[in-house]
């Protein structure tokens, strides 16, 4: 062959496939598990912007983008994992645990996780944070439509990560592995 492994070779296609679509290269991965459409029957059919009100009787807390770019400037410095999840979504299911146990084994001095809720409504997020105790980890926001929009999230699981300089290293849909997570994550905090 030509001395390229498979996965780079998706991974290089899956780029330049992104960036035909979007305009930009864009990375993203071609894992085994499929990222979800957040067009899931029923998303986005009820208002899902984050609002004063709609954190009422919930643990949630509702942000919108200019306030989520606050809590990100607050953790400049560090490395930080957005990971944007949603109550329907399987993959999610599965990566939000191994994101708990990262969050265990990784210095909060170094790595910051925020998780992003963008579930049709605030209760139902609420409900799966409190079912999966993602909050006893890390700190958890709804962020609904208003921030899968912002950053144009199509699927998910989908993680956003940011250097210590607030640069993003990567932004991309789909599960990904615990062990290459944290991999990626520790050259960052090495740096």
């Amino acid at each position: 062959m030509c001395g390229i492994s498979l996965h780079a070779a998706r991974r290089a296609l899956c780029v330049l496939l992104a960036g035909a679509f979007f305009g930009t290269a864009l990375p993203c991965r071609a894992w085994a598990d499929e990222p979800v459409s957040v067009a899931a029957p029923g998303y986005g059919a009820a208002s899902s912007t984050p609002s004063a009100s709609s954190s009422q009787n919930t643990g949630l807390k509702a942000v919108h983008t200019s306030e989520l770019l606050d809590v990100l400037a607050a953790a400049h410095g560090k490395v930080i994992l957005v990971n944007f999840f949603a109550a329907f979504c399987g993959p999610c299911r599965r990566e939000i645990p191994e994101l708990m146990r990262m969050r265990k084994e990784i210095s909060e001095e170094d790595l910051v996780i925020i998780g992003v809720a963008i579930d049709e409504t605030i209760r139902e997020a609420d409900a799966f944070v409190r079912k999966m105790k993602i909050a006893d980890a890390y700190p958890v926001y709804y962020g609904g439509e208003e921030l899968a929009r912002a950053y144009r999230i199509d699927a998910i699981p989908f993680n956003v990560i940011y250097n210590r300089e607030g640069r993003i290293e990567a932004s991309e849909a789909g599960y990904v592995p615990s062990v290459e997570m944290k991999q990626f994550l520790m050259g960052l905090i090495r740096r």
